[in-house]
């Protein structure tokens, strides 16, 4: 296991990439190809922290506890703000992947890419927090901001773990980024070569919320 306490933009756009490859390849049918794409990442642990105060050193990054993500509760809505703003996280414009699409990929490569649906640290790989989006309030919930479609805008989880409820949230940026759609494309391949055998149900039901249609 390689630790990992840190990333930037870049290692956002690089993670997105590389499972961009290995998605593809195993549309293709190659498994094998897949997983020595995942090799340059394969087994790699998030044992930092995010919070509101990044201004931290390493030992107290590692004494605290994991940061916890706000999740809204609708599974449907969340698939729409992320639909709509075009799987792109609105507060730093990087490509994001659902979820249930990278706990797909951990489905057919669990060494590679461990995964604990606690986000428990040293327990997940860095891509659930990189490029896992969540639907954030725009007006914060606890400041009255609704929990419908047009005060939900699209952020990274670690993006939203590092936004305080007294901020507002950027409002969604639309047009002028290359197009993305979070793999969505690849999920039916991704279930067919193994993931809906070991979660059916819960790739079935993601798989229909992220259709476009």
């Amino acid at each position: 296991m390689t630790e990992i306490l840190t990333f930037n933009g870049d290692d956002v756009e690089r993670y997105a990439s590389h499972l961009q490859d290995v998605a593809r390849a195993v549309a293709a049918g190659h498994l094998g190809t897949a997983q020595q794409l995942l090799a340059p990442i394969a087994g790699e642990v998030w044992v930092g922290k995010l919070s509101a105060n990044t201004r931290q050193s390493a030992a107290d990054v590692l004494a605290k506890p994991a940061a916890r993500i706000r999740r809204i509760s609708d599974d449907r809505l969340r698939a729409q703000v992320f639909i709509r703003d075009g799987f792109r996280c609105t507060s730093c414009g990087g490509r994001a992947i659902p979820r249930s699409i990278l706990v797909a990929l951990h489905d057919l490569f669990p060494a590679e890419l461990p995964y604990d649906r606690h986000y428990g640290r040293g327990k997940v790989h860095p891509v659930f927090w990189a490029l896992a989006p969540e639907a954030d309030h725009i007006l914060a919930h606890s400041r009255g901001g609704a929990n419908d479609l047009e005060n939900l805008t699209t952020l990274h989880a670690s993006c939203n773990t590092q936004k305080s409820d007294a901020e507002v949230a950027p409002i969604p940026r639309y047009g002028g980024l290359e197009s993305w759609d979070g793999l969505t494309s690849y999920y039916s391949a991704l279930i067919v070569a193994g993931a809906g055998q070991v979660r059916p149900r819960y790739h079935r039901d993601w798989s229909r919320r992220l259709s476009p249609s």
